[in-house]
């Protein structure tokens, strides 16, 4: 790959790649670090993005690798506050229900945070990301099938624990039905 090629296919995947570090890394910081040397490397293994069948599964494949050895060197997982987002987005306004969704978006990226690979992977990729089956697929080096499987079990781990903490079919928080 020339240096022509590189600057038309995968520096234009920086800011989708930061969106996934910082997915992972729950730190600006650390996420626009990782953007550099995911750069770096993928400049060194220029020559072996014909492995793939994209530029961008390529890019996601090595930025989520990198994200999950960083979190091991760490030994911790987070992920991004929520309402953080929100508020440095510019709506700070109070909407009707919000409050709620808030609340079980908190705790569904709580749960994903304690989750396991590929789980976690599966369900940042596929549905926090919004990337098609295929292209989560391809990052998570899987087939299709195998990714639908990672899913389906991964979110039912979250609605287990969902109705731990909350009864999400009848609306009763179980916290304030144990006081009453």
């Amino acid at each position: 790959m020339t240096p022509e090629e590189f600057r038309k296919t995968i520096l234009p995947e920086g800011r989708r790649l930061y969106a996934l570090a910082f997915r992972y890394l729950n730190n600006r910081e650390e996420a626009e670090d990782t953007v550099q040397e995911v750069m770096m490397k993928l400049w060194a293994e220029r020559n072996r993005k014909r492995d793939y069948a994209s530029p961008a599964a390529w890019c996601t494949i090595v930025t989520r690798n990198h994200c999950i050895d960083t979190l091991r060197k760490k030994k911790r997982i987070l992920f991004r506050d929520i309402s953080e987002a929100n508020n440095s987005t510019g709506y700070g306004t109070y909407h009707p229900g919000e409050s709620d969704d808030q609340e079980a978006v908190q705790m569904i990226s709580s749960i994903v945070s304690r989750m396991k690979e590929p789980y976690r992977s599966a369900v940042i990729l596929r549905d926090m990301e919004g990337y098609s089956y295929e292209e989560s697929a391809e990052a998570m080096q899987t087939s299709i099938n195998t990714l639908r499987t990672i899913l389906s079990r991964a979110r039912k781990n979250i609605r287990e624990e969902m109705e731990k903490l909350y009864n999400y079919g009848t609306g009763e928080d179980k916290r304030t039905a144990r006081q009453v």
